[in-house]
């Protein structure tokens, strides 16, 4: 029996927005304990994490999501395997290359006190995560949410709670937010091991190997170039400002990027399994046109939810100059949306194992992305940064969309999309002048409030959402209510 694709984006998404949250509350924590130069510093750390995140095991839990429905329930048991004793070797690997080159690199690339041992820290970190992600995949393509969600929100919690002992109570900075999350990554990892115990063989198929990698490894380049995507512009600002804006750019990105975990992660998380699954039916292009419509329709509210709101949130941790990090959340927020698109454009891709070209793709743009912050950066600051940003991806998915469609095709409805993107602007453009001046939080969320509501009923007078389809929304509400 099937289950709900509604339902298991809905507790994806529930999960991811709680584990966000629990970030935000560190942020003010951060800012206020570090100071904005040295968050200027963590925020380049954290770049440099997902840099590393791309190839410590070589992506192979990507490999794992292309091939495990092709294998009955026995083979699925020994991909996983395989896939698993060989992030083991990828390892040992990855420690050795640390020991001989870790100093030097830390130097250059981090270059402030303590950079080898955090350096150390970072990989750890990308090993650990790496790990439980491949662990928790299988749940995820047998549309187990609650599993996943759950023990992230464990993961979240406990790390929160060895952050804040580290950083206020021990002093540790930098060093003890990511000694926190290691140690708990760790417990993590030991669980979900020795809950796969049975299942668990030292065995490698050499011709499944192949097949992971070969898919893996094609999205190694696109990996790598999407994080100088986001990891150019931090370098760029450290050096053409300061790490005080640094810090408050990054600030400002971090409420953008909230469109990924809180509404394009969780939408993927479905969608990738699902569009697999169907993309050779005949009527794939209904399942697929229905998958497009709806993200657009849920991704334009969250867009505008989490660009009329950031300003609220920023008002209420009382962060002073800090607060104009607001004024470039909907250019990462438009960039990160934009970019969800290629789940839809990059299909053909992807089921044709030409995933080098996403390689190709990526590296286009992280390469205007290094022209466009050179260009920008100086004269606009932060504000150059993030133009840069959502020019590149915009570049970007116009390249998936016209690569794609020569190995598969399919004919997507825009114009409820251009409705959308017309409505959605419009709405940001008359909250950003209505509440340029406004300090008062209670009135500014009254305000975004008033034209969420209006966005909602925009849909339903230009019929972009028939009113027997909100009527049917209405009546699962209630039957749900009614059998609480």
């Amino acid at each position: 029996m099937k289950k709900s694709f509604i339902k298991v984006g809905i507790i994806y998404s529930v999960g991811q927005i709680l584990s966000k949250a629990i970030t935000f509350l560190l942020m003010p924590l951060y800012i206020k304990k570090l100071g904005i130069e040295v968050y200027g510093q963590l925020a380049l750390v954290d770049t440099i994490l997902d840099f590393i995140l791309s190839f410590v095991i070589v992506s192979i839990f990507a490999g794992f999501t292309r091939y495990y429905r092709e294998y009955n329930e026995i083979d699925r048991k020994k991909l996983k395997n395989t896939a698993i004793n060989f992030a083991l070797i990828m390892i040992i690997i990855d420690i050795i290359f640390v020991i001989i080159f870790g100093r030097k690199i830390s130097s250059v690339v981090i270059g402030i006190d303590n950079s080898y041992y955090i350096f150390c820290m970072i990989v750890m970190r990308a090993i650990l995560t790496q790990f439980i992600m491949l662990m928790l995949r299988e749940y995820d393509l047998n549309y187990e949410a609650q599993i996943t969600v759950v023990i992230n929100l464990v993961n979240m919690l406990a790390s929160v709670g060895l952050t804040i002992l580290f950083v206020v109570k021990l002093n540790r900075g930098i060093k003890g937010i990511y000694e926190a999350y290691n140690i708990v990554n760790l417990i993590i990892l030991i669980y979900l091991f020795v809950k796969n115990l049975k299942t668990y063989k030292m065995e490698i198929d050499f011709n499944m190997l192949k097949s992971m990698l070969k898919f893996s490894a094609g999205l190694i380049p696109s990996s790598i170039s999407s994080t100088v995507l986001t990891l150019s512009d931090r370098y760029f600002l450290k050096g053409y400002k300061s790490y005080a804006e640094t810090g408050i750019y990054s600030m400002g990105y971090k409420f953008g990027t909230l469109i990924d975990p809180v509404f394009v992660g969780p939408f993927n998380s479905i969608f990738t399994p699902f569009k697999f699954q169907v993309w050779s039916e005949d009527d794939a292009s209904i399942k697929l046109n229905n998958m497009y419509r709806t993200y657009h329709l849920l991704g334009c509210f969250f867009l505008l939810g989490i660009s009329m709101f950031t300003k609220s949130v920023l008002l209420i941790c009382k962060l002073g100059e800090q607060i104009e990090a607001y004024k470039i959340v909907p250019l990462i927020l438009i960039s990160y949306f934009v970019y969800g698109k290629a789940a839809f454009y990059s299909l053909g891709i992807q089921v044709k194992n030409k995933t080098y070209l996403d390689g190709v793709i990526m590296m286009a743009g992280g390469i205007l992305n290094i022209l466009l912050n050179i260009v920008l950066i100086k004269p606009m600051g932060m504000y150059g940064a993030a133009t840069a940003t959502i020019v590149s991806y915009l570049f970007m998915n116009i390249l998936y969309y016209f690569v794609g469609k020569k190995f598969y095709f399919i004919k997507y409805e825009n114009l409820i999309v251009i409705k959308l993107y017309i409505i959605s602007i419009i709405l940001y453009v008359g909250y950003y002048f209505i509440s340029k001046n406004n300090q008062n939080i209670i009135i500014d969320i009254i305000i975004a409030t008033i034209l969420m509501g209006i966005y909602l009923l925009m849909l339903i007078i230009l019929k972009i959402v028939s009113k027997e389809e909100v009527n049917l929304y209405i009546l699962k509400f209630k039957n749900k209510l009614i059998k609480r």
